[in-house]
């Protein structure tokens, strides 16, 4: 049974987490954390890193770690990273990943948040969300076009770290607000991306997930 590290914070906290024998959380990764992953695991999922209180792994540890076990990114910067490196080896997992491949969002910020240290839970929302719900509600007929995009300008003007979805939705006339504030509840595509990737690099190892994963109302 292959031992698993899931580097996971803010994108999957602790109550939404797949629970498989040989599979080990680990706190949001900072500089230096990849390295000693290698040493003791047989293979790494990167989801989060850290971004103000230390430094974030960089494309260097990705690749060296690719060197040594199968490396997956996926969520967060992990995405990002795994981008960066996929000629190495690296594998790139989820929708934000894809993004980033395909060049519609780049940079740290698109996935950058707050959160609580203590709980893991994100006090601001990452730009990639904001995509992912002007997406839904566009689909779902709940905002045109041109409300979207300027949700998203609008997005883009406030700080990642201050970013709520009341600043967001601020523009929207106060009737349409509920129904939208929920569906951006439930927009939250780090979430579905690392619990997906976690379950991705489960099968991929032959391991049973055992958990059913479900949008949690506890948040």
């Amino acid at each position: 049974m292959p031992n698993i590290a899931v580097f996971a914070g803010p994108s999957i906290p602790s109550f939404d987490r797949v629970v498989a024998e040989g599979l080990v959380y680990l706190p949001a990764a900072a500089r230096g954390d990849i390295a000693r992953v290698t040493e003791t695991f047989d293979a790494l999922l990167l989801i989060d890193g850290v971004f103000l209180e230390d430094l974030a792994p960089s494309p260097k540890e990705i690749l060296a770690a690719c060197r040594r076990v199968p490396t997956f990114g996926a969520a967060s910067i992990g995405a990002l990273r795994a981008v960066e490196c996929a000629p190495f080896g690296a594998q790139p997992l989820g929708i934000i990943a894809r993004w980033y491949g395909n060049g519609a969002i780049d940079g740290d910020d698109e996935v950058a948040v707050v959160f609580d240290p203590s709980s893991e839970r994100a006090l601001s929302v990452p730009l990639v969300n904001v995509r992912f719900f002007a997406w839904l509600a566009r689909r779902r007929g709940l905002l045109a076009a041109d409300e979207c995009q300027r949700l998203l300008d609008a997005a883009r003007r406030v700080f990642y770290a201050d970013r709520t979805w009341d600043d967001i939705l601020e523009g929207v006339a106060l009737a349409r607000r509920p129904c939208l504030l929920e569906l951006a509840r439930r927009a939250d595509l780090k979430r579905i991306d690392g619990v997906t990737a976690v379950r991705s690099v489960l099968r991929r190892f032959g391991m049973t997930d055992p958990a059913i994963y479900k949008m949690s109302d506890t948040r």
